[in-house]
């Protein structure tokens, strides 16, 4: 599903149990919310602010359910997302480093995104494992009572880098991106933490654990109707249930992972070590 506005107040309006009138009364007609939900209508700025505090929605969160800009320029922003989608890390690692983007650096949120894709081009591009986990605690500095999307990813991340590649201990940061999902609208994001979680059980060689966590993500996803991650989290599957000697798994989730690659173009990661 698309992240529009529209979908986003009748996802929350839903999940507090209102109804349309509810929540319309003394800010716009029933129909014009009906209009709005259903991305028929494009509300003025005090429409919105009104609909946001009246369902305790933060603009922030409208902000980060988009791409996560670094930057005001959409051409930036754009060329950023392009190289992450197409695994170009070692080119986005040098987007990140030219004075152009670090001089379009002007709100904390776009600083914040800012170090999250630094952190993941240099852990990618396997360089010194210690800036990743200094820019994602960077990120990180900027503490909230309730999580962004990007916050968790920056935590799940933080604690699969540092169970992966040092000595300490990174599950308390796992355990914190997963911590009151529900807290969160509902975007396709939060799919990846999942996927930390189970690939770290992964490498950990805790297979129970892992098949546990893929068996959560697979209902999370498919209850929010995305198909993000599916490939991901069944090609998963399939190295677990090969180490677990379970071929009828292995062969159904090898061939899941295929048809949801071909289907939505996405591309499982490979890179395993055991």
């Amino acid at each position: 599903m698309k992240i529009t506005i529209g979908n986003i107040l009748k996802q929350t309006r839903q999940s507090q149990g209102l109804t349309q009138k509810a929540v319309a009364d003394g800010i716009c007609s029933q129909a014009m919310l009906s209009s709005l939900e259903h991305n028929k209508y494009i509300p003025n700025a005090q429409l919105i602010i009104a609909l946001c505090q009246r369902l305790s929605i933060s603009l922030e969160q409208l902000n980060l359910a988009e791409n996560y800009a670094i930057s005001n320029d959409k051409k930036l922003n754009q060329k950023l997302n392009f190289l992450c989608n197409q695994h170009q890390y070692q080119l986005l690692f040098e987007l990140l480093h030219q004075d152009s983007t670090l001089n379009s650096l002007t709100t904390p949120s776009q600083i914040q995104s800012y170090y999250y894709y630094l952190a993941i081009s240099e852990f990618q591009l396997k360089l010194d494992v210690t800036h990743a986990v200094q820019h994602l605690k960077l990120a990180l500095a900027s503490e909230s009572s309730k999580p962004s999307i990007l916050r968790r990813l920056c935590l799940g991340t933080l604690g699969l880098i540092l169970n992966l590649h040092t000595s300490s201990s990174g599950d308390v940061y796992l355990q914190q991106s997963l911590k009151n999902l529900q807290d969160n609208i509902y975007h396709p994001n939060l799919n990846i933490l999942f996927y930390l979680q189970a690939f770290n059980a992964y490498h950990q060689q805790n297979f129970l654990e892992c098949t546990h966590t893929i068996e959560n993500g697979l209902s999370f996803i498919t209850n929010h109707d995305s198909h993000y991650m599916l490939a991901n989290l069944y090609y998963l599957l399939a190295k677990v249930a090969s180490k677990t000697n379970n071929l009828n798994l292995q062969n159904e989730a090898t061939q899941r992972s295929k048809i949801f690659t071909e289907l939505f173009n996405e591309r499982p990661y490979q890179d395993f070590k055991i």
